[in-house]
């Protein structure tokens, strides 16, 4: 999904990436608003029942890609969204 460059994230007007309310659930897990991605599966013609049965790479597109977006247009910084960034420490 993210392979094409020209690839646009459609966002529901007014939408900004804090609405997401990323938080981190544990360790491995984060949570966030999922009517809200709801919502961006559905503005970009997305099968919302797939997206339930398998999150993660839609899941990921749509965090990456708006993020991006958001720290270019001069958004702060997002805890979460920096530490999944972060490189794993050694064990």
């Amino acid at each position: 999904m993210q392979s094409d460059p020209n690839f646009q994230l459609r966002l529901p007007e007014g939408a900004q990436f804090t609405d997401l309310k990323l938080r981190r659930c544990d360790a491995e897990a984060i949570d966030m608003d999922m009517d809200l991605v709801e919502r961006i599966c559905q503005l970009n013609q997305w099968d919302v029942a797939k997206v339930r049965e398998n999150p993660g790479p839609v899941i990921s597109t749509i965090l990456s890609v708006w993020y991006k977006t958001h720290l270019a247009a001069g958004g702060t910084p997002d805890a979460v969204m920096e530490s999944l960034r972060a490189p794993a420490p050694l064990q």
